[in-house]
């Protein structure tokens, strides 16, 4: 397939000091990218910057082909969209209305949203399996029901580059599995590319397409998830030893090895 999502030599400072040094990679649409790394290793920096939240003091981000530095903020919006680690209390709105402000990007300065916009929220509420949320108040859910209502405000946002940080953070052990598959599948059927920067490498291994290992704002090693989830990157990644565990043929979990000596 094609690639929806080019990061050309991204570099990026606070405060003088680096955080992000010369970031290369490639998304084929349709795929799914993971970020691993340890805490401070820059993965939610890097997706800022994906966005243009931050703007890269070197390098190039471009969606098909388009540098997001010659569009607009409306006009990056329409094409990458950012679920955030974090959620914060917002006015008191439904979810049905905090979904459709994802449609912000196509309205005029004193638009409101239409029936088409509110059809569209509706639609990806129920297609996440969560429109029994509609008329909730959002700052009254839960946080892997926020999760959701976020995902869904993206995704009517967006059909090119999904980011997504720490996407399975508020969720119990069984919708974690569920969402990472559904976003998937959408992402998939839609020809989208979806970053996530992520904690578990258990998770990024059975659902990313392609994994990039970040190590003190470097690309370690990146590439297919099958070839670059090894025993041997995970030790220098994480800086420990763990051991590979294999599920099936094709496929194995990554434990610290010292955890599993004193058990």
């Amino acid at each position: 397939m094609a690639v929806k999502l080019s990061c050309r030599s991204i570099g990026f400072h606070y405060d003088g000091r680096p955080i992000l040094n010369n970031i290369s990679f490639d998304v084929q649409a349709g795929a799914f990218c993971a970020l691993l790394g340890r805490n401070g290793s820059g993965k939610t920096t890097l997706l800022h910057c994906l966005n243009t939240l931050l703007t890269p003091e070197t390098g190039h981000v471009l969606v098909e082909g388009v540098d997001l530095r010659t569009l607009s903020r409306q006009a990056v919006a329409r094409r990458v969209s950012l679920v955030p680690q974090e959620h914060v209390d917002i006015f008191p709105f439904t979810v049905r209305e905090v979904v459709v402000m994802g449609r912000a990007p196509y309205l005029g300065m004193t638009a409101g949203p239409g029936a088409e916009d509110y059809a569209l929220a509706e639609a990806t509420l129920d297609k996440l399996n969560v429109s029994y949320l509609s008329d909730c108040n959002f700052n009254r859910i839960s946080g892997g029901e926020r999760q959701m209502a976020l995902l869904a405000g993206a995704l009517v946002q967006s059909n090119d580059v999904l980011l997504l940080d720490e996407p399975t953070n508020h969720l119990d052990f069984h919708n974690q599995y569920r969402l990472l598959s559904t976003i998937k599948n959408i992402c998939r059927s839609r020809g989208m590319s979806v970053v996530a920067a992520m904690h578990d490498p258990n998770l990024a291994m059975l659902f990313a397409d392609q994994i990039i290992m970040l190590q003190n704002g470097r690309v370690l090693v990146s590439g297919p998830a099958v070839e670059v989830m090894t025993k041997t990157n995970m030790d220098r990644l994480y800086e420990a030893e763990t051991m590979a565990v294999a599920v099936s043929d094709s496929r194995q979990v990554f434990l610290p090895k010292a955890i599993l000596d004193d058990c």
